[in-house]
């Protein structure tokens, strides 16, 4: 994923900022006792104080400054209106299935997983220090197949891999078959090879 620095130039881990987060009460996943929502979160207080800060600096600059009106519209916009636009045929979900075990994985989830599962055996390999969200290994179901082993990966592919994950919301399906193919990307409880991704209907 693309490099985040400070201001004075130190990289950003994002899981340690994440967890910190989430620790403070920033933010929390909605509904996370039941399971929780995939993009859906709730503010904490600093978060709540955090986007009141905010939202008063657009009104001073926006409305005060650049004399322009504040309206406040509904959240929620119909079906009929995303069909009209394209949004709805234009965003569908791109789907993979492992012919052998009829197991249907969203693809970009899936290269993000596979990818990410290996940056962080790189680290391990590195012996450099692994930050590990507890919640988000405790809620996930899908068992890797066997013991994986830390691997030291190559300088060029580890940056590819991270360009690929800062990008990886704006890939097409024709071009998470080319990342699937280029970087073997497999069944993670199996290892078996999936399909080529399809659009989901």
């Amino acid at each position: 994923m693309a490099t985040v620095a400070t201001k004075t130039g130190q990289d950003v881990d994002r899981n340690v900022l994440d967890s910190m987060l989430r620790r403070r009460m920033f933010y929390t996943p909605s509904f996370e006792i039941y399971g929780g929502v995939s993009g859906l979160y709730d503010y904490g207080p600093p978060g709540t104080a955090l986007v009141a800060n905010m939202t008063d600096l657009w009104r001073k600059h926006f409305v005060l400054e650049e004399d322009m009106l504040e309206v406040d519209t509904t959240m929620l916009t119909p079906h009929e209106i995303l069909k009209t636009s394209g949004h709805v045929d234009k965003f569908a979900d791109w789907m993979c299935k492992d012919p052998k075990t009829g197991e249907i994985f969203r693809a970009d989830h899936l290269v993000e997983e596979v990818l990410e599962a290996r940056l962080k055996g790189d680290k391990e390999a590195r012996g450099q220090k692994v930050v590990v969200d507890e919640e988000k290994e405790a809620k996930k179901k899908r068992k890797a197949k066997g013991d994986k082993k830390a691997v030291q990966l190559d300088d060029a592919l580890v940056k590819e891999y991270e360009e690929c994950l800062a990008q990886i919301d704006n890939f097409d399906g024709p071009e998470l078959e080319k990342i699937i193919t280029k970087y073997d990307i497999r069944n993670p409880t199996t290892d078996g090879p999936v399909l080529p991704p399809l659009p989901s209907t």
